[in-house]
Formats: C-alpha cells, sequence, structure tokens
C-alpha cells in the first residue's frame, strides 16, 4: 500500500497571508527597523522583517537546520521578498544564518518574538 502523500505545513496562501498579518504587526506597534550592524557597522542588505519572517516559516515548519531554513526561504523568496529591492536576490546561507543568531534565533527553539506575534495555535 503506497503511503499516503503528505501534506506540508506551509504553501504559499499560508506565506502570503501570514506575511500580510506580520507586516501589518510590525506597522501598527510602529517595529523599529534597524539598518546597521551595529553602531558603527555595515548596512544590512535585506531588512529585519525579512530576516524574523524567515524565523517564522522555520518555526512553522518546524525546520531546525541553518542550511534547511536557507533552503526553505529561498523555496519563498518569491512571496517573501515581493515588491522590495531584494527580490531578485536571495539571502546567502552565511548572512542568514548570522542575522538569525543576532535576533536570538536558536535551532530548536521558539523565539519569544513569534508567539509574541503568533498564537502557538496558528503555528501547529
Amino acid at each position: 500500500m503506497p503511503k499516503p502523500k503528505q501534506i506540508s505545513k506551509l504553501n504559499p496562501q499560508w506565506v502570503q497571508e501570514a506575511l500580510h498579518y506580520f507586516k501589518e504587526f510590525l506597522t501598527v506597534t510602529k517595529f523599529p527597523s534597524p539598518t546597521r550592524n551595529g553602531e558603527r557597522g555595515s548596512k544590512f542588505e535585506y531588512p529585519e522583517w525579512m530576516i524574523m519572517f524567515i524565523a517564522v516559516l522555520a518555526v512553522k515548519a518546524k525546520v531546525k537546520a541553518y542550511k534547511a531554513i536557507h533552503r526553505l526561504a529561498v523555496r519563498y523568496w518569491p512571496l517573501i521578498a515581493k515588491g522590495t529591492k531584494q527580490a531578485d536576490k536571495p539571502i546567502s546561507e552565511r548572512q542568514l544564518r548570522d542575522r538569525l543568531k543576532k535576533i536570538s534565533c536558536q535551532l530548536g527553539k521558539t523565539p519569544v518574538f513569534v508567539l509574541q506575534i503568533f498564537p502557538a495555535r496558528y503555528l501547529d
């Protein structure tokens, strides 16, 4: 007997709806968007909200490795970066890993900010 086809926890519609909700939340709360890596550091090429949203996707998909998170980000990049100047150039794995670490996104643990924005049942 063939295995039943597994349904992905992520689909383009969920990603679009979650991204819309996420951006709306950041706007309403006037979330600051840092532009530099520290006070004198280089400017970020990718906005902070993108990195945070990729962390949300990783939590939803229960991804526990940086390489897998990067693959997930590249897969959904056209939706994540739609309408931005970064739309045609996905973030590199190394840069994504460094930025995720900077926002305290530890593998295997849900970042606090994710649960402050999204109810836990929404991420199941």
